[in-house]
Formats: C-alpha cells, structure tokens, sequence
C-alpha cells in the first residue's frame, strides 16, 4: 500500500451514528408566563403554562429552571405524560441518570403502549453503553409502534456498534421503509456498509442523500470523506470544491484537498491548499504535518524535517511527528544505502556509517511513535525494515570495513 496513503489513513476520523436530542441555545434569559386572556380555570391550563414555560428553559439550555416548571406541571397534572418525557430529557442533559431513569419509567406506568418513554430510556442506556437493557427497551416500544423510526434506528445504532452487521441493516431498512426520505437512516446505513467494508454501497447510499438534499453540507461531507476512502480522489476532489464554495474559511477543507492533490501526484495545487489552510489556522499542528509530508513524497528530506520541527512546537505530544521523521531518517538512511550498494569499497565506508547513523535514528523515532496506538502497527513495522537493512549493512561493514573505518 502506498505510505503516503497509509499515513493519511492515520489522521482520519471514524464515522458514526448517534441518536438526536434537543438543541441548545448559547443564552439564558428569564422566561415570563404568557399572559392569557381567559381566567385558569382549571389546573390542566395551568400545567400546559407550566409545560410551555419549560419548553423555552429547555431551549436555552437552562435545565433547573425546566425542571422545577415541568414539576410544578406534574404536580398540577399527574397524568402529563408529555412533561414526564420533558422532565426525563431534562436529567438526561443535566447527566442525572437515576431521575432520568426513574421519570421515564413513571411515564410508562402513566401509558405503556405511548412509544416515546421506551425511546428515551434506550437512548439513556445506549449512551452508557447497557446495549442489552436498551435493546430490552427499544424491543418492547415496537410491540406498540412497530413503524417507529426512532425506536428501529436504536437498534439499528447498537447493533452496528455491536458489530452485528446484519442485524443493523435489517433494522435501518424497516426504517428506510417507514420513511424512504429519512436523511439519518440513509447515513447511517452508509456508516454501516463503510465499517462491514463495502465502501460502494457507503458510496451509493450517500450518492441518493445528496441527490435529494445537494445542498446539505453535511451530505457532501460524509459524500467526500467515503469518496477518499475509496480511493475516487477525483470525485472526492469535486464534492470538497464544493465544501470549500460554501465555507472558504474551513479550514479542515482546505487541508483535505490538499491530501487529495498530494496524493494525485498535484503538489503545487496540494502545497497551496495547505498553506491555506495554515493562514487560517496557524495554532494548528496539522498544515505543518501535511506540508511536511508532501516535502517527504517529493524526497525533500531537509525542508520535511523543518516542517515537523515547527509542528512540534506548537503540539509537542502529537507523535505523529515522530512517525514522519521516522519516516525521513528512514528514507536518509535508503538513500544513502544505495550510494553504498553503488560503490562497495572500503575508501566509500563513512557513506556506510553515515546510512547506519541514519536508520538508527529513524528506529528510535519509531520507537516513540509506538506509544500512540493508531501508529504502533506501521512504525513497528517500519521498524523490521530498518533493522534489516541494518543487518546487511553490519554484514559489509565487517567484510569492508575492517580497521574501523
């Protein structure tokens, strides 16, 4: 596999699918009671005022106001199976997973067969990761709503982190089928063939979610990035032209075309994208790296390593750094081999050393590199291949260069 696309392999990130929740507003401000023109008159007025007060507390992210208006609403209403899913979602932000656990389980003695109760308590234990108990839970709100996408994306979301593939798909197409146009379903049912390895079906899916919204930025994301999975750099190259006209500010784009360009053999278009990226972002490590290792696909060894050296700076523990110059020495110490393998003679053994100073140094960079878990697999590997040259280095050396030179 081509290294330059193996070290890109590194840096990318993991797509998944997760279940939605109430969006927050950044502000707080005091919510008033909305003034009516008739008199309450009875206490199920009074508990829908106290439910729509919530709703707005809920909004902008203020939970313990919400909670004491969706109280006094229960208190008013016993049997307000709205303000118990209100009140439960409420723990759920606020994290307090006993109450959350608790309200949605008085929601469902006040109505069993209403879906919505058994809905958040799966999300509550999936989150936690208690997918037997969420399963439990998302099984038993079908037996009442057996069309409801919400409680088959649940399982369909457990199912692929799982990794019971199958079961996934099998879920995600009844409730593709409930709703043909559900834009989560269809992500996710691309997640899922992109983590069993079908990228052409990730592709496919993702392809009928941007003919329906091809304005949706997030589309033409997932789009680009299982694109450059599948190594369609060209199509992926359009659909991140296509991001960077929306949001030319983006840096993330910006470094992402780079890649594509670098690895197009496109270096001066990739060393412009990333340099653009740098101005946009220069407290970032990652324009450094990049441009760094499109200098090491170009075997301009000195200028790579001055890359990392200031990537360094600014983010010390990124071992990522130590993969690239462990790559660099490695490559130093390559070059200088073969001007060995050239000229085998003991006048010619500092071309020697100087190839066995080069490897060494390389392995040590490899050796740090290892601590990270996403480089441990390559730089181990890396690391063999060193270490062989090494050997048959030592081996001339010895034959050659007797004396100690």
């Amino acid at each position: 596999m081509n290294k330059t696309f193996m070290r890109h392999n590194l840096l990318l990130i993991a797509f998944v699918i997760g279940l939605i929740v109430v969006g927050c507003a950044p502000t707080t401000q005091t919510v008033k009671k909305p003034v009516s023109n008739q008199p309450e008159t009875n206490n199920r007025e009074k508990a829908q005022q106290e439910y729509s007060i919530a709703y707005e507390y809920i909004k902008q992210g203020n939970y313990d106001s919400a909670i004491e208006h969706l109280k006094e609403a229960i208190n008013l209403d016993p049997k307000y199976y709205s303000a118990y899913i209100a009140l439960a979602k409420s723990y759920r932000f606020k994290r307090d997973i006993v109450e959350a656990e608790s309200t949605y389980n008085q929601a469902k003695r006040i109505d069993p067969k209403d879906p919505r109760a058994y809905e958040g308590l799966g999300a509550l234990y999936s989150k936690f990761k208690r997918y037997s108990e969420a399963i439990n839970e998302f099984k038993s709100g079908l037996r009442y709503d057996s069309t409801n996408v919400n409680l088959l994306n649940g399982l369909g979301y457990i199912y692929t982190k799982t990794k019971e593939y199958n079961k996934a798909l099998a879920y995600y197409q009844k409730s593709l089928n409930a709703e043909p146009d559900n834009l989560t379903t269809m992500f996710a049912l691309a997640n899922v063939y992109k983590e069993m390895g079908d990228l052409n079906k990730a592709v496919s899916y993702l392809k009928q979610v941007k003919t329906k919204r091809p304005e949706n930025t997030e589309v033409r994301k997932k789009l680009a990035e299982a694109l450059l999975d599948k190594k369609s750099y060209t199509e992926a190259v359009e659909e991140y032209k296509f991001l960077v006209s929306k949001e030319p500010d983006n840096y993330y784009y910006h470094l992402q075309l780079g890649s594509i360009y670098q690895l197009l053999k496109k270096y001066t278009s990739a060393q412009k994208e990333y340099e653009t990226a740098m101005k946009l972002n220069p407290k970032s490590a990652q324009p450094f790296f990049r441009i760094a290792d499109l200098y090491l696909s170009q075997g301009k060894l000195t200028v790579a390593e001055k890359y990392v050296k200031k990537a360094q700076v600014i983010e010390p523990d990124n071992l990522y750094g130590s993969v690239l110059l462990g790559d660099i020495y490695e490559r130093k110490g390559y070059y200088t081999k073969v001007k060995w393998d050239k000229n085998k003679s003991k006048t010619n053994c500092p071309v020697l050393n100087s190839a066995l100073t080069s490897f060494n140094v390389a392995i040590n960079h490899y050796k740090k590199a290892k601590a990270d878990p996403q480089f441990s697999s390559y730089a181990s590997n890396e690391i063999i291949r060193c270490r062989k040259w090494i050997k048959g280095l030592n081996e001339d050396k010895w034959f050659y260069c007797k004396g100690g030179k």
